[in-house]
C-alpha cells in the first residue's frame, strides 16, 4: 500500500506542473537607488524652493477673499510660513445642544436595524458622527475653554501641508522606483510625482479657503472634523489614486516588455 502511494506521488510530481503564483519582477538594486535618489532630491528641492512663494500667494488670495483678518508668520528652521487668519466664532449653547441631539439620533439610526446602508458606508458615517458627537458634547460642557483659534488652526494646517508636500516625493519615490525597466518608466514616475504635487498645492489652497469660510460662517464645532475627516485622510486618497494610476500604466508597459519579468512557481 505504501509503495503504491509513493508511486502515485512520483507520477503526480512528473505529470502535474507546479501552479504559477504570479510574475516576479527583475529587481535592479543599483537602478532602484539611483532613481530614488534622483526623484527624491529633485522634487524635495523644488518643494523647498516653492514653499515660500506658495504661502505668500495663498496669503494674498485669502486676504482678497475674506478682507478682514491679519497676516501671521511662523518659522520652521529656515522656512518662513506666512498665512492669513480671520476671526472665527464659538458656537452658541443652542447650536452645540442641537448638534449633540442630531448626532446622537443619527448614531442611534446607524446602529439600529432600520439602517439599510452598506456596511462600509455605515462605518464611515459612524466615524464622522462620533467626531461631531464628541465635539458638540465638548462645546456643551466646556465651550468657553476651547483652546484653538483660527490663527492656531491656520498655523497647524500650514505645518501639516508642509509635511505633506515634503513627504509626497519620498513616499512615491520609494514605491515607484521599484520599476526600473527603462527611461519611459522613469519619465512616468517623474510625471506622477509632479502631478501629485501640483494637485496637492491646488487642493491644499482650496481646502484652506473652504475651512476658513466654514469657521467664519458657522462655528468652531466643525474644526475637529476638518482634521479627522477632511485632513490628512483626504491627502492619502489622492496620493494613492495617482500611485494606482501610475501602477496601471506601468503594467501596460510591462506587457510590452516580457523579458523584464518571469513567472514564479
Amino acid at each position: 500500500m505504501a509503495s503504491r502511494q509513493d508511486s502515485l506521488r512520483t507520477f503526480e510530481a512528473q505529470a502535474v506542473p507546479y501552479a504559477r503564483f504570479g510574475r516576479v519582477l527583475k529587481f535592479n538594486r543599483t537602478l532602484f537607488l539611483l532613481q530614488l535618489l534622483v526623484l527624491t532630491a529633485f522634487f524635495e528641492a523644488v518643494v523647498l524652493h516653492l514653499l515660500d512663494k506658495y504661502f505668500e500667494a495663498l496669503t494674498g488670495i485669502t486676504r482678497s477673499v475674506f478682507k478682514e483678518g491679519h497676516i501671521l508668520e511662523h518659522s520652521v528652521g529656515f522656512l518662513k510660513i506666512k498665512y492669513f487668519a480671520i476671526f472665527g466664532r464659538l458656537p452658541t449653547a443652542f447650536e452645540s445642544f442641537t448638534y449633540l441631539v442630531l448626532s446622537g439620533v443619527f448614531l442611534a439610526f446607524l446602529l439600529s436595524r432600520f439602517n439599510r446602508l452598506p456596511r462600509n458606508f455605515t462605518a464611515w458615517l459612524i466615524y464622522v458622527d462620533m467626531i461631531y458627537l464628541v465635539s458638540s458634547l465638548y462645546f456643551v460642557l466646556f465651550g468657553e475653554r476651547f483652546p484653538y483659534t483660527v490663527a492656531e488652526f491656520g498655523r497647524l494646517y500650514f505645518l501639516q501641508q508642509t509635511g505633506v508636500f515634503l513627504l509626497i516625493p519620498v513616499l512615491l519615490g520609494m514605491t515607484l522606483s521599484v520599476y526600473t525597466f527603462g527611461f519611459v518608466n522613469f519619465m512616468l514616475n517623474f510625471l506622477t510625482i509632479a502631478l501629485t504635487l501640483f494637485y496637492a498645492f491646488i487642493f491644499g489652497a482650496v481646502r484652506y479657503l473652504a475651512f476658513l469660510s466654514i469657521l467664519q460662517s458657522w462655528s468652531y464645532i466643525h474644526m475637529p472634523a476638518m482634521f479627522f475627516v477632511a485632513g490628512p485622510l483626504l491627502d492619502t486618497v489622492y496620493v494613492v489614486s495617482f500611485y494606482s494610476l501610475c501602477s496601471y500604466l506601468t503594467v501596460k508597459l510591462l506587457h510590452r516588455k516580457g523579458s523584464y519579468y518571469q513567472w514564479g512557481y
